[in-house]
């Protein structure tokens, strides 16, 4: 069986933290959403599968290779993906598919089991299939309503407020047989939710819905990025090859650990969670509330670092203060006794003086 990874897309909205890797290679308990998308891919009985790259592209390429590492054979389509839209770069690798085929989002975190998606597909002989999972709020997704077989009825992208006909969003995994690309344009931008399935609700073509309970999350924010990892924590999200057990090393105050290799920790004292990449030290009477901290990241004595995410190589000095909801990006120092606010985006390659406090906007 065969698939197509979606995975050329700049990740804007998380910024800085995407300046110096793709969305899909976010450290998400030290490994990436693409990883955990694959496993679960290669779980449903994908062998084969077509990486759709363009954005920093090298650093995806370079983690995964040809797939040997994995047990699936992977290739990538380079080039101007990002200019043709989702279905326009998919066109270009069709003609390797000779059967019904996997498109999923590599930054997607979900509990759906592919291969009752795909069983879904090919009992209603489908020509494309959506997984559909529910919100409060649709408005940064495409929308879809459904009759009582499943079929889509009406489609509509991101739409405002008050043209929300629907609570039932686009979960960025798909199943298609290959010739729905047949309404596809070559070599010209076209997206699957602005163009491709309304060209097929009006030709009257089988475009299905899956709806889901199971987790889903696409981690597009920070805010949503934090509480991924607090799922995983709370038992909510089931992470392919992380075993369960390896959260229970409570600490006080109910706080739980995650670390990579090679970390010093002088027992700090960690409050609801702590998720720590590779090369990490942190110093005496260190607190930490729900945040993730990436690799190579020194924590000065003192320091308290409150749902935030600390990116790669950053240097915090002691007794500095960050505040709630701020992201620090790779490469940055923040010297001893300083004070970031809350919502506070720290941009790469910075230098926060001693005793300096950054405010929000």
């Amino acid at each position: 069986m065969k698939a197509v990874v979606l995975a050329g897309g700049r990740g804007t909205r998380l910024l800085p933290l995407t300046v110096y890797r793709p969305k899909p290679m976010i450290p998400f308990f030290n490994r990436s959403p693409m990883e955990y998308a694959l496993l679960n891919l290669i779980s449903a009985g994908v062998d084969e599968v077509y990486v759709l790259v363009g954005y920093l592209k090298e650093r995806i390429i370079d983690y995964f290779g040809d797939g040997g590492e994995w047990g699936v054979e992977i290739h990538y389509s380079n080039g101007d993906n990002i200019k043709l839209g989702t279905a326009g770069a998919t066109k270009k690798v069709v003609k390797h598919m000779d059967d019904t085929f996997f498109v999923v989002s590599s930054d997607v975190l979900t509990n759906l089991d592919p291969k009752a998606l795909y069983k879904y597909h090919r009992s209603k002989n489908a020509l494309a299939t959506i997984a559909l999972s529910s919100v409060e709020d649709p408005t940064q997704y495409g929308i879809a309503i459904i009759d009582s077989d499943g079929r889509i009825l009406r489609f509509k992208e991101k739409p405002k407020q008050e043209e929300a006909f629907s609570n039932l969003v686009n979960a960025g995994i798909y199943v298609f047989e290959p010739e729905a690309f047949d309404l596809v344009p070559k070599a010209k931008e076209f997206d699957f939710s602005k163009d491709l399935f309304p060209r097929m609700l009006e030709n009257d073509l089988p475009l299905y819905g899956f709806t889901f309970n199971e987790y889903w999350n696409d981690v597009g924010r920070p805010s949503s990025y934090l509480q991924a990892t607090k799922d995983v924590f709370a038992g909510r999200l089931a992470l392919p090859g992380l075993r369960t057990e390896s959260l229970k090393g409570n600490l006080e105050h109910g706080g739980a650990i995650v670390t990579g290799r090679q970390c010093i920790l002088r027992k700090p004292d960690i409050r609801g969670f702590a998720v720590i990449g590779n090369d990490v030290e942190i110093g005496r009477n260190v607190k930490i509330e729900r945040s993730v901290i990436f690799s190579g990241v020194t924590i000065g004595d003192g320091a308290e670092i409150k749902e935030t995410i600390i990116g790669e190589n950053v240097r915090i000095g002691k007794g500095v203060v960050i505040q709630p909801g701020s992201v620090v990006g790779d490469n940055t120092l923040i010297e001893d006794f300083s004070k970031i606010g809350s919502n506070v985006k720290i941009w790469v390659e910075s230098r926060i003086g001693k005793e300096s406090i950054i405010l929000p906007d």
